[in-house]
């Protein structure tokens, strides 16, 4: 899962975020589970929020 991925279901979810807003500092999700992500809302404001990752359903 990419910063793209994760701004893209923020959108979906009613939060207009940019790809370039999302800090992923240990690079894209390659697991399944929870993970914390950062979002940066402006210069100096920065939120972490929690983004569980699901395995693909055949």
């Amino acid at each position: 899962m990419t910063n793209h991925d994760i701004a893209e279901e923020l959108v979906k979810l009613g939060y207009p975020v940019a790809k370039s807003q999302i800090r992923m500092p240990n690079g894209p999700i390659k697991m399944v589970g929870d993970s914390t992500v950062g979002v940066s809302l402006h210069t100096d404001v920065l939120v972490e929020i929690n983004v569980t990752v699901y395995g693909e359903s055949a």
